[in-house]
C-alpha cells in the first residue's frame, strides 16, 4: 500500500481539500479504483506516444529522402526559386518535427489523471504512516516484527522491503519521533544490506537519521559512527550491533510513552488495561451467574426462531444476542452508507465543536435518515424492542462505522455527562451495537474496568446498560473503546435508545 500511495502522489495535482484515505475500508478500496484511472490513462499516453514515435520515425524518413533527392540535382542552388523552396521546406520540416518531439496531444493525457479524486500528494502516506505508527506503539511492536508482516505468531500483512522501512524512519524523523525513527533506520539498514543495497535506500541518509535520533533516546551514537570518510559503513555495522544489544531497553523506554494515547482521558492503570485486553484477550469464561439460552422473551411468534442470547455480565448487564442481523440486511446497510461514510469527530472538551481526531477515533460513520430507517429498518426496531424489552421510538438514529487502517476509539462512555443529557429524550439508557462483519482475533469492544472484550462477530448485538436502572446514574464500569484494528474489514452499526418512552422506576426529568 505505501508503494503505490508513493507512486500515486508523485502524479497528482495538489489540491486543498485534504482526503484521508486511511481511515476506513471503503476509501481504501476505492485507491483500486483510483489506479484503474490511472492505468487507462497511462494506457492512452502509452498509444498516443507509441503513434507519436511511429509518426516522427516515418516523418524524418520522409526528410532524408527528400534531402537526398535534392542533392542529386548539381545546379539546385543556381536556381533561385528551387533555394526558396528549399528553405520553406525545411522550415515545415523543422515546425512538424518541433511538433512530433513537444507531444502536446501526448501531454493533454495527463490532465485527466485525478483532477476531481482529492488526493493531495505526499500528506496521504503520512497520514498513513502516522496510522500503522499508532498500531506499532500500542501494541508494542518491534519494527523487526512489523516490517517483516507479524504480531503474536499471526500474520498481519506482507513483508516490507528496505525502501519501505526507510519511508517509516522518514516519517517518525519528521514527526519528532526520535524512538521510531532509530527503530526503522537500523531496521532499513539491515533489509538494505540483505537485498543487495537498493538505490531506493541511500546509506548516508540512514546514518544520519539513527545519529541524529539516537541523540535523545539516551544512546548517543555520536562517537559510533563517523558520517564522512571511507569507514562511515564499518561504524554504521557497528552501531547495529550495539543496537541489538540495548534494543530490549530501548522499547521498554518507548513502551512507556504508549499509553500516551489513552491515559490522558482515562488514566494510566485503565489504559493499561485496555492495551492488554486488546492485544492478549481474553476468553469469556461462563459462571453461575452467566448463562447462554435460547430467549422468546414471550412472544409466540419466536418460539419457533428464539434469540441466541449469552450473558457476559451481571452488573451492568452485558448481553450478546447471536444472528439477529441478517446477510441481507447487512448488503442493504452497507449499500446504503456506501458513498455516504464521513470522517469520524469527537467532541471538543467544552463541548462546542466535533474535531477530527484520530488519535481518539479513527473511522468513517454515517448517520441513517428516519426516512431510509422508516424504509429499511421497521423489523429490526421490533426485534431490538423484542431482545431488549425497551422502546425504539426515541431511539437515536442508527450510525454506521466501518474502520480503516489503525481504526480505534479509545475507551469512553456512550452515556452523556452530567448537564449534557439531550433536552428532549435524557440520556442514553441502552447501546445496541450491530457486528456487520466477522473480524478473526482482531477489533474487539473492550471494557477494560471489567476485563471483559466481545469479538466482533457478524450477525451479532452487543447490548449493555449505560444507567442503573433504579435511579439513571451512569454504570462508570460500561467504559468501552474500539481495539485498534490490525487487519480485516470492521463494520458495526449503533443505536442508542434513551429514557424517554421507557416504563423506568424514575422520573428521569427530575433525576
Amino acid at each position: 500500500m505505501l508503494k503505490y500511495l508513493a507512486v500515486v502522489s508523485s502524479l497528482l495535482i495538489l489540491v486543498e481539500a485534504i482526503q484521508r484515505w486511511h481511515t476506513s475500508q471503503i476509501m481504501l478500496t476505492k485507491l483500486y479504483d483510483v489506479q484503474n484511472d490511472h492505468f487507462n490513462i497511462l494506457d492512452n499516453y502509452v498509444d498516443l506516444e507509441t503513434k507519436r514515435l511511429e509518426e516522427l520515425k516515418n516523418y524524418v524518413a520522409a526528410v532524408y529522402e527528400w534531402r537526398d533527392n535534392i542533392k542529386t540535382k548539381k545546379h539546385f542552388l543556381h536556381d533561385h526559386m528551387d533555394v526558396f523552396k528549399v528553405m520553406t521546406q525545411m522550415l515545415q520540416h523543422y515546425f512538424q518535427i518541433d511538433d512530433l518531439i513537444k507531444n502536446k496531444k501526448s501531454l493533454e493525457a495527463f490532465k485527466d489523471i485525478d483532477e476531481h479524486k482529492d488526493l493531495s500528494g505526499e500528506h496521504i502516506i503520512l497520514l498513513a504512516h502516522r496510522a500503522l505508527r499508532r498500531l506499532q506503539l500500542f501494541y508494542a511492536i518491534p519494527a523487526s516484527d512489523m516490517s517483516a508482516g507479524r504480531f503474536n505468531e499471526k500474520v498481519i500483512g506482507d513483508r516490507m522491503d528496505a525502501c519501505e522501512c526507510c519511508v517509516m524512519a522518514k516519517y517518525c524523523l519528521e514527526g519528532n519521533d526520535p524512538y521510531g525513527v532509530l527503530d526503522w533506520a537500523v531496521e532499513a539498514y539491515g533489509k538494505w544490506e540483505s537485498e543487495g543495497r537498493p538505490e531506493c535506500v541511500d546509506p548516508d541518509i540512514l546514518n544520519y537519521y539513527i545519529v541524529s535520533s539516537s541523540v535523545y533516546t539516551g544512546f548517543n551514537f555520536m562517537n559510533l559512527i563517523i558520517l564522512s570518510g571511507p569507514n562511515y559503513q564499518e561504524y554504521t555495522e557497528k552501531c547495529v550491533r550495539y543496537y541489538h544489544l540495548m534494543k530490549n531497553e530501548l522499547f521498554e523506554l518507548e513502551k512507556e510513552r504508549t499509553t500516551d494515547i489513552v491515559k490522558y482521558s482515562i488514566g494510566h492503570g485503565i489504559a493499561n488495561d485496555f492495551r492488554n485486553l486488546c492485544k492478549h484477550g481474553v476468553s469469556r469464561t461462563l459462571t453461575k451467574y452467566s448463562k447462554c439460552r435460547y430467549q422468546t422473551n414471550n412472544l409466540f411468534y419466536r418460539i419457533l426462531m428464539p434469540f441466541k442470547e449469552e450473558d457476559i455480565n451481571s452488573e451492568p448487564l452485558i448481553k450478546i444476542y447471536h444472528d439477529v442481523l441478517y446477510d441481507d440486511e447487512i448488503l442493504k446497510i452497507k449499500t446504503l452508507a456506501l458513498e455516504k461514510m464521513k470522517d469520524a469527530k469527537v467532541k471538543s472538551v467544552d463541548g462546542k465543536n466535533y474535531l477530527l481526531e484520530e488519535k481518539t477515533r479513527s473511522g468513517q460513520v454515517y448517520w441513517i435518515f428516519e426516512v431510509d430507517a422508516v424504509e429499511y429498518f421497521d423489523a429490526l426496531n421490533t426485534r431490538i424492542e423484542s431482545f431488549t424489552g425497551f422502546s425504539t421510538k426515541t431511539a437515536e438514529r442508527y450510525q454506521i462505522v466501518n474502520y480503516g487502517l489503525g481504526g480505534h476509539y479509545i475507551p469512553h462512555h456512550d452515556s452523556f455527562a452530567k448537564g449534557a443529557e439531550n433536552v428532549k429524550f435524557g440520556n442514553r439508557l441502552v447501546t445496541v451495537l450491530f457486528y456487520l462483519t466477522d473480524v478473526q482475533n482482531d477489533g474487539y469492544t473492550s471494557f477494560p474496568m471489567l476485563n471483559i472484550i466481545a469479538p466482533a462477530e457478524k450477525g451479532a448485538a452487543l447490548v449493555w446498560n449505560n444507567l442503573h436502572m433504579s435511579n439513571g446514574q451512569k454504570f462508570y464500569e460500561t467504559l468501552h473503546g474500539s481495539c485498534p484494528l490490525l487487519k480485516g474489514n470492521k463494520w458495526i452499526m449503533t443505536r442508542w435508545l434513551y429514557e424517554e418512552g421507557q416504563h423506568l422506576p424514575y422520573n428521569w426529568k427530575n433525576k
